[in-house]
């Protein structure tokens, strides 16, 4: 019985995706892989890249938007980019508030805000908050949790 038990937990761990996470220990390194995952990730975003962006998106990615509700999966965030975002807006960093913070064991955590700007226009209408849980596995790093809040219309501070 013991032995079926251990067994049984041996199989359970090994289904558990394990991140081998060591986040640079370094700030300016940390501040680097911060930038460019964000730049990576919403690079392709911008462009329409669904096939690079939902490479860069976990399977089992947990999304909440203030205004959206949540998804539960990349294909449905990957859905939810080209149905609303595709041609329609851009997404621009706040310059001066991404940052990025070591999840020992996992991958890191990045806070920042964003300006969401119109495709035709190049006008930036709104602007949101944002936390991203970034699971690194081996070299890959991809993005497992967001929570995307405070979205409003850009005010003229905003607009700085």
């Amino acid at each position: 019985m013991k032995s079926t038990r251990t067994l049984l937990l041996a199989l359970a761990l090994a289904s558990v995706p394990h991140a081998h996470a060591e986040p640079p220990a370094d700030p300016h390194a940390l501040a680097e892989l911060g930038s460019r995952i964000d730049t990576e990730l919403f690079d392709a975003y911008n462009r329409c890249d669904l096939e690079r962006f939902g490479a860069l998106v976990a399977e089992d990615i947990e999304f909440f938007h203030d205004q959206a509700g949540v998804m539960h999966s990349r294909a449905s965030v990957v859905g939810a980019v080209r149905q609303h975002i595709c041609g329609k807006v851009r997404r621009e960093l706040v310059e001066g508030t991404l940052q990025t913070f070591p999840m020992q064991g996992y991958g890191v955590v990045q806070l920042g805000s964003h300006r969401f700007c119109e495709s035709k226009t190049g006008n930036c209408v709104g602007i949101a908050r944002f936390v991203n849980l970034w699971r690194q596995n081996g070299e890959r790093w991809e993005l497992a949790r967001v929570i995307s809040y405070d979205h409003r219309p850009l005010s003229a501070a905003d607009a700085r």
